[in-house]
Order: structure tokens, then C-alpha cells, then sequence
């Protein structure tokens, strides 16, 4: 990877702010958190804007994209900052695609689920139509921001050339030819997984209005740690957890393992997720609402991915897999985060 650095011109920062507000529609639909998952627009043939590492899109301004040229066997980082680590596979994408104009990476909520299923399902009718593709194909699994996923992702696409796949205990990838498009495109993808979840598990796909809307036995305390730093908690009643309050919880999806921790019990330990059998609730603690907010609903998003698990009889991630990301999370990415 090569790297130059320029700041964006006038129509590459009125494109920046375009991304931007794809951004908040998504996060207003529930389809991206803070800073989970990452978008792209392509410029030219040759370059596209992409979002940078580990900043809330709530507090992204146009100057924070970075620009990317695409070589015949690299890329070169143009304009400062830092790109999210997985624009080699927006990179790819472009590539293989002259007609894509966006690139969505999404950790929504059902598709995750669906991501455990193991194989891809085949589409017909409004969805075929909608979602780009016969098939909605799954890119096998590797840790996030690895070559490893990125070629998986690149095989996936070639031999598919599906405009939606499933990211295999990660979230998904949406391609399309506009802004409008790839917003409408991810949430039918949405729509298809929250209604092949309830057939697939016979469970009630519910779903919160947003990640802050607590149903009236759910609390909010303010507590303090360990070592005695203020945190918030909040309360998960959710009932696909509550199916898990007494066995415990494994990471099913990689971000789990990194925001919510490598196992999840009675016991706390330095998990971000409690659990509380005799009170029938998770207890999710942040350092502020938002941030517990957050866990809850990565928590909440794990639980339906390890029911469609139980169906396929998929396991866990590794245990190692799962302290390494938790680590890598804690010590470096976390740390960018803003609000």
C-alpha cells in the first residue's frame, strides 16, 4: 500500500458529505451503530472515498474521508488519515464491478444472525429483484480486517456476482448504483433476514424501535467498577436472551467477542455483560448510555445469531480467537471511538 497525502478538493468533499449522510439514514434505520461497519462511493474509475478507522458517523465532517487510487496491484492512500481496515474489499469491488457506485458494509442485526446459517439462500420474486441476485451467497469466515477475509470476499464476489452477501459471522456487504439504492437495498436485506429468521428458529423476530428504547422493567443505573470509574448500566429483558441467562452466552459474531467479551456468564470479570438468572435481565454496562447501549445491542444481536447456530449446529469462535479480538478491541480501537 502506497501512500500520498492531499487534502480533497471541493467536489470530492461534496461527495465526502453525500457518504455522510448515507451514514445517518442507515443509523436512523438501525442498520449501522456508532462506528461499526464502513462506506464507500467510488469518484472515478480509478479512486473512491472511503470512511475512516474507528470515528462515530454522527461526528464524521466531509474533510475525514479518505481517498483511495486504485493500482493494477495495489492501493495508495491519497488524503490524510485513516482508512477503516477493511477498504481492501471495497477496493475489490471496484474492481470487479464498473457499475457500483457504493459500497455498504453493515453489522445489522438479522443478516448477522443469518450469517450462521452455514450456506447461502436462494432468492425469488421482490427480493431477487431487490437484493441484486439470485442467490444471497455467504464469504466464509476470517478476523476482521485480515487478508484473509478480504480474499474470501473476493472469491465470494467472483463467483457469485451478487450485489448482497452475508459476511460469515461478521455482518454483510450491500453494492449498489446510488446512495438511494444502497440505502433501500440494505433494508430489504433486512426485511428478508428478519422473516427467514422466524421461520428458520420458530422464534419472534423482535426488534427494538432503536438501541436506546427500553421496555418498562428495563433500568438505567448509574455504577462504578472495580477500580472505582463511573460506568452506566442497562438492562437486557430481551427474550432471546433470557434463553441464555442460565447456560451462558459464546461469541457467535466476531464484534460480540471484541465489545461484549470472549464468554458471557454470571460472572463479570472484565466482560462488559453480566448475567442475572434471578432477576431474568443482562446487565450492560458503558462508560456512558451510549456505550452501553451499544453492548446491549451487539448482546441482543448475538443471542439470534446463536439461535440460528443451534439449527446448523455451528460453533462458537475459537476461544483464542475471541481474547485476541477482545484485546486488539480494548487497546487500539475502542480508543478512537468518539461518542
Amino acid at each position: 500500500m502506497l501512500m500520498t497525502v492531499k487534502k480533497l478538493n471541493s467536489a470530492e468533499l461534496e461527495l465526502s458529505a453525500d457518504i455522510i449522510d448515507l451514514s445517518h439514514k442507515l443509523l436512523a434505520q438501525g442498520l449501522v451503530v456508532r462506528t461499526w461497519g464502513n462506506f464507500s462511493s467510488r469518484l472515478d474509475a480509478n479512486s473512491f472515498l472511503i470512511t475512516p478507522s474507528g470515528k462515530a458517523y454522527t461526528r464524521l465532517q466531509p474533510k475525514d474521508q479518505v481517498k483511495i487510487n486504485l493500482l493494477p496491484e495495489t492501493t495508495e492512500i491519497v488524503s490524510p488519515g485513516k482508512p477503516s481496515s477493511e477498504m481492501p474489499m471495497h477496493a475489490i469491488v471496484y474492481r470487479l464491478f464498473p457499475e457500483v457506485n457504493y459500497v455498504v458494509h453493515t453489522h445489522q442485526i438479522f443478516a448477522s444472525a443469518l450469517s450462521l446459517y452455514g450456506n447461502s439462500f436462494p432468492l425469488s420474486g421482490e427480493y431477487a429483484a431487490g437484493l441484486g441476485g439470485e442467490t444471497l451467497p455467504l464469504a466464509g469466515y476470517a478476523l476482521p480486517g485480515t487478508s484473509k477475509l478480504h480474499r474470501n470476499m473476493q472469491s465470494t464476489l467472483e463467483q457469485s456476482r451478487s450485489k448482497c452477501i452475508l459476511m460469515e459471522r461478521h455482518g454483510a456487504l450491500v453494492l449498489a448504483s446510488s446512495k438511494e439504492e444502497a440505502i433501500a437495498r440494505a433494508a430489504l436485506l433486512e426485511e428478508f433476514a428478519r422473516e427467514t429468521f422466524a421461520e428458520l428458529s420458530g422464534k419472534e423476530a423482535l426488534n427494538r424501535s432503536s438501541i436506546s428504547h427500553n421496555e418498562s422493567e428495563e433500568k438505567i443505573t448509574q455504577t462504578a467498577d472495580k477500580r472505582g470509574k463511573e460506568e452506566i448500566c442497562v438492562q437486557s429483558r430481551d427474550p432471546l436472551v433470557q434463553d441464555f441467562l442460565k447456560s451462558g452466552l459464546s461469541p457467535y459474531l466476531d464484534d460480540f467477542a471484541q465489545i461484549c467479551g470472549p464468554a458471557i456468564s454470571d460472572r463479570r470479570g472484565r466482560n462488559s455483560v453480566v448475567f442475572d438468572p434471578e432477576k431474568g435481565c443482562a446487565l450492560c454496562f458503558g462508560s456512558d448510555e451510549l456505550d452501553a447501549y451499544s453492548v446491549r445491542a451487539v448482546l441482543e444481536k448475538n443471542a439470534r445469531a446463536a439461535h440460528i447456530a443451534r439449527i446448523t449446529q455451528q460453533k462458537p469462535i475459537v476461544r483464542w480467537e475471541s481474547i485476541l479480538m477482545r484485546f486488539v478491541y480494548q487497546k487500539k480501537y475502542s480508543k478512537k471511538a468518539e461518542g
